[in-house]
């Protein structure tokens, strides 16, 4: 049947070879509390409004009859807060991570709501796409732990395209940095998170990087710097298709140019450390840094890379898909992160990636933003390798188990 009774397993890994428990060596863990320590000094009193799921119950989501799934909080102060799922195809990781996206837009809503989508004439009906076979309606329902409060919020999402938002906050005033933008459809935002871009769904009080993710080619003219999210950004290619942009590109123009200080900045965020911190990662993952822009005669910038032994410098656009997946997912969750912690989902983090960078990005990601909730699905052994034994899981088929 492609419709299946999910179960879990969280500590009996069997199927995966000898050494697969292992836990990361000891001089890891202390490099990660250094890092944290480092994050903590620069925090400010928004910032301690930290959100995190803790278990999510989903029902009649596409190929999902039932699951519940628990995200057990760090066991030390200091720990990340880290869950990584792993499975055999087909069995609803990234649903999963879609459930989660849908529960966390519960805390950014005041009030009881129904959300209605509209008639837009779509080749896809987002709502029978998400709805189980033969059922009514899809329900996600899960605990969101914001500051040291827990919430119960409900997502249910019925056939006729109506939206049911159940739950309050704890908290009397909703964070100015999870204020839900309502200059989208709420349309817009299911069929982001279900894939329908290849950007990145940039929330309030999440980041979803879907399997589909891809930087793509082309440059941004000076006009996208605003920070105008609907209508998706786009250019057009020499066959007159709207291709979007990649939303790292633009944050690397306006972090640019707000450097330069050519332009009254639009917010208070330090450029200059957000510079740094990019080249960084290029230096690291591309060996060279990216400092200066180059003007194209179609009134587009080409970002460009200088190496660091010197040379010509050479488009971004050149770097391979994994040197450019690592640079602009690491760089994008510290960016949208660094004074808000919101949880971040990650489906296939390995992807584009060689076998040496599966093994690091688990630690290269605390490093940079270690404030956050992560939650991962993955194919690859490495990663799951990487992540101590009570924070990973496998999923499995019951009916399985039953033959």
């Amino acid at each position: 049947s492609a419709h299946r009774r999910l179960g879990l397993r969280s500590r009996t890994l069997s199927r995966f070879p000898p050494g697969y428990l292992r836990t990361l060596p000891v001089s890891s863990r202390i490099h990660r509390i250094h890092s944290r320590d480092r994050k903590d000094v620069l925090m400010n009193a928004e910032r301690d409004q930290r959100i995190a799921i803790r278990n999510i119950s989903i029902r009649n989501y596409k190929g999902i009859d039932r699951l519940d799934m628990n995200f057990p909080p760090p066991r030390l102060a200091n720990d990340p807060d880290i869950f990584v799922m792993g499975s055999r195809n087909g069995l609803g990781k990234t649903s999963i991570l879609e459930c989660c996206a849908l529960l966390l837009i519960g805390p950014t809503i005041r009030e009881d709501r129904r959300l209605t989508m509209p008639q837009s004439g779509s080749v896809v009906n987002t709502p029978d796409l998400l709805i189980r076979a033969d059922e009514r309606f899809a329900e996600v329902r899960g605990d969101i732990l914001i500051g040291e409060e827990k919430s119960t919020f409900q997502i249910r999402i019925r056939r006729c395209g109506s939206i049911e938002v159940a739950g309050r906050s704890p908290i009397k005033r909703v964070p100015d940095c999870w204020k839900i933008d309502r200059n989208y459809g709420i349309e817009s935002l299911l069929n982001y998170i279900c894939g329908f871009a290849s950007n990145p769904v940039i929330e309030n009080t999440f980041l979803l990087f879907h399997s589909y993710r891809k930087i793509q080619e082309g440059n941004p003219e000076m006009g996208m710097m605003i920070q105008n999210r609907f209508p998706i950004r786009s250019y057009g290619d020499r066959m007159g298709r709207r291709i979007p942009l990649s939303e790292f590109k633009l944050q690397i123009l306006r972090s640019l140019m707000g450097q330069a200080e050519l332009f009254e900045p639009e917010d208070n965020d330090c450029e200059s450390d957000t510079i740094e911190t990019l080249n960084q990662l290029v230096r690291r993952y591309a060996g060279g840094t990216i400092s200066k822009l180059r003007l194209a005669v179609d009134n587009t910038i080409e970002f460009r890379v200088n190496p660091d032994g010197g040379g010509a410098s050479f488009a971004f656009d050149g770097l391979s898909s994994g040197q450019k997946e690592m640079i602009s997912t690491l760089f994008l969750i510290y960016y949208h992160t660094r004074n808000c912690p919101i949880v971040v989902l990650i489906d296939e983090p390995e992807l584009h990636l060689n076998a040496e960078w599966h093994r690091s990005f688990v630690k290269n990601l605390i490093d940079i933003a270690p404030q956050n909730q992560y939650i991962f699905a993955t194919n690859s052994e490495d990663i799951m390798d990487s992540i101590s034994k009570y924070r990973r899981a496998l999923l499995y088929d019951i009916n399985d188990l039953e033959r």
